[in-house]
């Protein structure tokens, strides 16, 4: 076994692979092994297979003979200075095992309920699972009350309120799998910080970073963003969203793999 690997950066879809190799083999290791190595053999770039063994020492361990086959993979076909390649896309993991012939069904997980999804969890309808939202359903369990689903879901503060005019800077498109923007890695730089999702007067929606842990503004509140350099009027947002940097992959199953993001000046 190896020491565990340093982590320099896999995607969400590298996570997704190896979640769905540990789903398909229910417990069976040798399948695991088994199917680690069909798709390790499939891959032709090395920083692609250095990220898949990186993302196996989170699902499978410090060690993991999972993540040695990947790593070996990576070390064929580049060296053994091989350094990981983050995928920038996304993929909804597996939901279960499927017998020979069957179609494989994907879905999101609700990890963390997001505030857009907590104020729908607030209507008559409780606990139904939104459109475009996790995969989650009714029940009053210990699992829904521990992830504050459904009927345990405490609705966030609504606004509706005009706030001050922000100046804002561009940090280029975020991909939120692998946290890259166009300068710097937000999972890395906004340690502790809050993302908070806007929609523009065209419909489109849009990233803003704080400095802090909580939102500057409330849902449904609106406020008119200009470029921090000319002062130039962006037009008149209204916040639709909110997470913990930290969460920031729990907005893909809504908003996409990647939004245009700003930072607060």
């Amino acid at each position: 076994m190896r020491a565990k690997l340093v982590l320099e950066g896999f995607g969400q879809k590298d996570l997704v692979r190896m979640q769905d190799i540990k789903t398909k083999s229910a417990g069976n290791h040798e399948k695991e092994l088994s199917l680690a190595r069909t798709q390790a053999a499939i891959i032709q770039d090395a920083g692609k297979a250095q990220a898949r063994a990186e993302a196996a020492e989170e699902v499978f361990g410090s060690g993991s003979d999972i993540s040695q086959i990947f790593h070996d993979r990576a070390v064929e076909l580049g060296g053994s200075n091989v350094r990981s390649k983050a995928s920038k896309a996304v993929l909804a993991p597996v939901v279960a095992p499927v017998g020979k012939g069957e179609k494989i069904e994907r879905k999101f997980k609700t990890q963390y309920l997001l505030p857009s999804e907590r104020l729908g969890a607030a209507a008559p309808e409780v606990g139904q699972a939104k459109t475009g939202g996790g995969g989650f359903s009714r029940g009053n369990s210990e699992i829904f009350k521990n992830l504050g689903i459904g009927r345990f879901a405490t609705p966030p503060e609504v606004g509706g309120t005009r706030q001050r005019s922000a100046s804002i800077a561009s940090l280029g498109r975020v991909h939120l799998g692998t946290g890259e923007c166009d300068y710097f890695n937000v999972y890395d730089t906004y340690k502790g910080s809050t993302a908070e999702v806007w929609k523009n007067e065209n419909g489109n929606e849009r990233l803003v970073f704080t400095s802090g842990d909580k939102p500057l503004a409330k849902l449904k509140d609106y406020r008119e963003f200009r470029n921090d350099q000319t002062w130039q009027k962006m037009g008149e947002w209204t916040m639709i969203d909110y997470v913990p940097t930290s969460e920031l992959k729990e907005l893909i199953r809504v908003y996409g793999a990647s939004l245009p993001g700003y930072t607060y000046k």
